[in-house]
């Protein structure tokens, strides 16, 4: 029985010659990346196909292996890969639930559903809560925070709630001067992540940084306390929620491998 996930590149590709020289420079500026995809028939199978996706210069999608080094491996079966592509299945949740094996950094295969919605494919706009603003990478983080949440049970996210006791506001700019808006209620009920403001909610704590400072917090790059004291992160608000949200993205590190290789 042949791989079904051979449709969805060849789909990927009549979809990708489709676009004009400009939609597909736009793509390959939007993900930057070079990808490489190692399928098994199912997880019992030795059976493997590898395809890469080549999107870092022209923009490219191909079987075989990649012909320079890729930037991001993907190990993951032909199921689960139709998923991906359909819809059934988001970027964000495979990795948490390590339905995908992953080498390289996390922050770029969050861009496979890039990839697939520019391509007519992938989760819709709108699923599973739209979290993300084109042109700021902090949205790939964002998405990956919100879908941690949704995969504890509701006594662990509880307990994240206990800990915390404060709801934030994200006020994030990046290069371009465009702002973005993000709203964690890490104090009521189970918690949640939101694009915009939550109705009804005042922040305890409000965070004003650049979209680079933001993802480099996330990955670890950045020490929360020496950011907060040179300024790179403005807060207003109630500074010792500040040093828990530093704390509890060290947790979320840990406990889910944020932007590190999971193989």
């Amino acid at each position: 029985m042949a791989f079904q996930s051979e449709e969805i590149f060849t789909r990927l590709n009549e979809a990708l010659d489709a676009f004009s020289p400009e939609e597909r420079q736009d793509l390959v500026k939007q993900v930057n990346g070079i990808f490489e995809f190692h399928i098994k028939k199912d997880q019992s199978s030795s059976e493997v196909k590898v395809w890469h996706a080549e999107v870092k210069s022209v923009g490219i999608i191909k079987p075989g292996p990649a012909p320079s080094n890729p930037e991001i491996t993907l190990y993951l079966t032909d199921e689960d890969m139709v998923a991906l592509a359909v819809g059934d299945l988001s970027g964000a949740r495979a990795f948490i639930t390590d339905r995908i094996g992953l080498k390289g950094p996390m922050m770029l295969a969050m861009k496979l559903d890039v990839i697939f919605r520019s391509l007519g494919m992938g989760p819709p706009k709108g699923a599973e809560g739209d979290l993300g603003y084109d042109g700021f990478e902090s949205s790939f983080l964002i998405l990956q925070i919100a879908e941690y949440l949704q995969v504890l049970t509701e006594e662990e996210r509880k307990a994240e709630v206990a800990k915390v006791k404060g709801i934030f506001l994200f006020n994030v700019k990046n290069a371009k001067g465009d702002t973005a808006v993000w709203m964690m209620d890490m104090k009521r009920g189970i918690g949640q992540m939101k694009k915009g403001k939550i109705d009804g909610l005042k922040p305890d704590i409000t965070l004003e940084m650049k979209d680079k400072d933001f993802v480099d917090l996330f990955m670890g790059k950045t020490n929360g306390q020496k950011a907060f004291m040179t300024g790179k992160i403005k807060v207003k608000g109630a500074i010792m929620l500040a040093l828990k949200l530093d704390n509890m993205m060290k947790d979320t590190q840990e406990k889910i491998g944020f932007f590190k290789s999971k193989l």
